[in-house]
C-alpha cells in the first residue's frame, strides 16, 4: 500500500512498480467509480488489475478491463451492489476502509483495504483469508458437536464453499464399504431439484449399490478428477439421463473426494463444477476431509456408546436386583430403582450421599474392605452378608463387585446387590432342623462344621475377637444313675436353658455331646469382658435345679455344678479343631483340680 500511494497517479507509467505490483501475494485492483445522473455511486469500472487478483478471484485481465462490476461482470447483482455501498466513502469522502467480507460471488473470505488515490478513482488491495476463516469456523464445528451430532447439511455445505463447486452430494458408505447412501445435497435450487425428480432420479436419501467401476476409478486416491458425470456414475444411473442433467446444467468437471479413518473409507464428496470451473482451495480441502473422518468415526463411537448406555440404564432400573455404580473414592455414581428398595432409602439423593468406603456400618460389616480389594487388586468378588441400612431395613445381600474400567484404567466398581432375605430365611429354617438338638433346643454337632466356621471367618474378616467356653454338667452320670434319665433330661433341659437367656442373637450354644456343650461368644470387644461373662454363665448354670418328676409326683432339688474352659480367637488358634483342643485342656485342668469351676487364661 505504501509503494501505491508513494507511485501516486503515474503508477501505471513506472515499468518497475508495475512489475513489483503483478509479483506481490496481495491482490490488487484500480477502479473508477461510476455515478448515475443524481451523483450517486451506482457502479465501478475495473482499470487494472495484478496476477494475483486473477488468482484469488478466478477473473481474468483481459475480460474485466474496462467493464463494470455490477452490470458486466457480476452473476449475483444484488450482492455485487454491497460492494457499491462499501466503496461510496473511500470514493466521496476519501476514506480509507478496512474491512472482512465473503464474497458469494468467488466463494471466499477476503480482507479488504480500500483508498482514494484522486476524486473519482481507488484502489483495492485484498488478501484470501478463506483457509484461516473456514478452518476456524470447521474446528469450531467439529469441536462443539463431537460425538453428539452430525449435521449432513452443513458439512456438504463445507465442502461445498470450500471447493467452490456448483453442487455437492454427501455419501456416506455402509460398514461393508461397498454400498452408500447419498445423506445431503447442496447448490440445487428447486427448480433444479424438481428438474432431477422429473427426471426420476432419486439422489438424496438413495441407497447405491456397489459399483466396482466406481471404486476401481477412485481406488487409493484422495481427491479424483473427472471429465464428466456420466464417466462416474457408470452403468448406476442410465447415461442417457445423467447426459441430459449434464446439458441442462452444463455440468463440467467432477471430482470424487473420499472421507477416510486411516484405512477405512467412511463416505465421499462428489463434487460438480459449472463447464470451465474447476477445484479451489484444494489443500484446505484436503484437511477438511482428514478431520472430518476422525469427527464421523468418534460422533458414531460416541452414539453407539450412548445408545448403548440407554440400554444399560433402562435395563437396569427394571432389573430384578439392586444395583450401585461408585468411583474409586467410593462416591455413589448411579443407584437403580431397585437397590432404594431393598435398603428401603427413602431417596435416590439420599443413597447417594452415602460413601461406600467411609459409611460405618458398610465398614463393620466387611464390605468397605472388599470394594478396596476390587479397586485395588483389579478382582471380581461375590459375597453374601446380612445388613441392617440407616433406613432401618434388614437384609441377607448377595453382593457381586467388578472393577469398571475406561481404556484399561479402573475407575470404580459396578456392583450387583441381589436381596436373599427370603432365601436365606428359609435355609435357616431347613439349618435349624438340621442343626438343633431337640431335646435342649441348643445345636448339636452339625453346626460345628455349617455354622461356627461362618462365624470364625467373619471375625477374621472383620478383625474381631470371639471366645469358646467347653462346659459339661459334673457327676452328670450320678444325676441318670440316682434320679433316672427323666430327670437327668429335665436337667439337659434347664441347663441350656439358663445358658441361652444369658447369650446374645450373633451368639452359640452347640450340645457337643451327652452332658457336653460348646458356648461360642461373638465379638467380645476384649478378653477382660469375656471374663465377666462367663463367671456370670458359670453362676447361672452352677445352681440349685428344682425338677419335677411327673411320674413320681414329687419334685426334686438338685445342687447342680459345671467345669468349663475358656479359649480365644484368634490368640490360641484360627479354626474350630484348635479352639476345642484349647479347651478341653484347660477343661481338664479344672476337673483335675476338683471340678466345679472354671479358668480363663489371659
Amino acid at each position: 500500500i505504501k509503494l501505491i500511494r508513494k507511485v501516486g497517479k503515474d503508477y501505471m507509467k513506472s515499468n518497475l512498480y508495475k512489475e513489483a505490483l503483478d509479483n506481490v501475494e496481495c491482490a490488487f485492483a484500480y477502479h473508477k467509480a461510476v455515478f448515475n445522473d443524481k451523483g450517486d455511486m451506482v457502479d465501478y469500472i475495473f482499470l487494472d488489475v495484478n496476477k494475483s487478483f486473477e488468482n484469488l478471484t478466478g477473473l481474468k485481465k483481459e475480460e474485466i478491463i474496462n467493464k463494470r462490476f455490477v452490470e458486466d461482470i457480476a452473476e449475483k447483482k444484488e450482492f455485487a451492489k454491497k460492494w457499491i455501498e462499501k466503496y461510496k466513502d473511500v470514493v466521496i469522502e476519501e476514506k480509507i476502509v478496512e474491512f472482512e467480507e465473503f464474497s458469494e460471488e468467488f466463494s471466499k473470505h477476503y480482507f479488504i483495504k480500500a483508498y482514494s488515490l484522486e476524486k473519482g478513482y481507488f484502489v483495492t488491495v485484498f488478501s484470501n483469508k478463506t483457509f484461516e476463516k473456514k478452518l476456524q469456523e470447521i474446528s469450531k464445528y467439529f469441536i462443539e458437536n463431537m460425538g453428539n451430532h452430525i449435521d449432513y447439511d452443513k458439512i456438504a455445505e463445507f465442502a461445498h464453499t470450500v471447493s467452490g463447486a456448483d453442487y455437492t452430494a454427501l455419501n456416506l458408505f455402509e460398514k461393508n464399504g461397498q454400498e452408500f447412501t447419498t445423506v445431503a445435497l447442496t447448490g440445487l435450487t428447486e427448480n433444479i431439484k424438481k428438474a432431477i425428480s422429473i427426471l426420476g432420479i432419486n439422489i438424496i436419501g438413495n441407497r447405491w449399490g456397489y459399483d466396482s467401476d466406481r471404486e476401481e476409478k477412485t481406488k487409493g486416491r484422495e481427491l479424483t478428477t473427472f471429465n464428466n458425470l456420466h464417466n462416474l456414475t457408470g452403468k448406476v444411473i442410465e447415461k442417457e439421463a445423467v447426459k441430459r442433467l449434464e446439458k441442462i446444467f452444463d455440468i463440467g468437471e467432477v471430482v470424487v473426494a473420499k472421507i477416510r479413518k486411516e484405512d477405512k473409507t467412511l463416505g465421499d464428496f462428489t463434487l460438480i463444477f459449472k463447464k470451465g470451473k474447476t477445484l479451489r482451495n484444494k489443500d484446505l480441502l484436503k484437511i477438511f476431509m482428514s478431520q472430518l473422518g476422525l469427527f464421523i468415526e468418534k460422533t458414531r463411537m460416541e452414539k453407539s456408546l450412548k445408545l448403548s448406555q440407554r440400554r444399560f440404564y433402562m435395563l437396569a432400573e427394571h432389573a430384578p436386583v439392586g444395583f450401585i455404580s461408585c468411583n474409586i473414592e467410593g462416591e455413589v455414581m448411579y443407584a437403580n430403582k431397585k437397590i432404594l428398595d431393598i435398603l428401603g432409602s427413602e431417596s435416590y439423593e439420599e443413597t447417594k450421599n452415602i460413601n461406600l468406603l467411609n459409611f460405618q456400618p458398610l465398614i463393620e460389616r466387611g464390605f468397605s474392605d472388599k470394594l478396596k480389594e476390587s479397586i485395588n487388586k483389579d478382582r471380581e468378588i461375590s459375597f453374601e452378608m446380612g445388613y441392617r441400612s440407616i433406613w432401618g431395613k434388614n437384609s441377607w445381600l448377595r453382593i457381586h463387585m467388578k472393577p469398571n474400567k475406561d481404556y484399561g484404567k479402573i475407575i470404580g466398581v459396578n456392583i450387583v446387590v441381589d436381596d436373599i432375605t427370603e432365601k436365606k430365611e428359609k435355609e435357616e429354617v431347613l439349618k435349624t432342623k438340621a442343626n438343633r438338638d431337640p431335646l435342649t433346643r441348643a445345636f448339636n454337632r452339625n453346626a460345628l462344621d455349617d455354622i461356627l466356621p461362618d462365624k470364625l471367618n467373619e471375625s477374621n474378616d472383620r478383625n474381631l475377637k470371639s471366645c469358646i467356653a467347653v462346659v459339661d454338667i459334673d457327676d452328670f452320670k450320678k444325676i441318670n444313675d440316682t434320679y433316672g434319665h427323666r430327670v437327668g433330661d429335665q436337667v439337659l433341659k434347664y441347663f441350656s436353658m439358663r445358658i441361652k437367656k444369658e447369650l446374645r442373637e450373633e451368639d452359640l450354644l452347640i450340645r457337643t455331646g451327652g452332658d457336653e456343650f460348646l458356648i461360642y461368644l461373638h465379638d467380645i470387644k476384649n478378653e477382660k469382658n469375656a471374663s465377666y461373662f462367663i463367671k456370670r454363665l458359670f453362676e447361672k448354670c452352677s445352681s440349685e435345679y428344682r425338677i419335677e418328676d411327673e411320674i413320681k409326683d414329687k419334685s426334686i432339688k438338685l445342687d447342680v455344678t459345671c467345669s468349663m474352659g475358656v479359649s480365644f480367637y484368634p490368640r490360641d488358634g484360627q479354626t474350630v479343631e484348635e479352639l476345642m483342643a484349647k479347651s478341653d485342656q484347660i477343661l481338664y485342668k479344672v476337673k483335675d483340680k476338683g471340678k466345679a469351676d472354671y479358668f480363663i487364661k489371659m
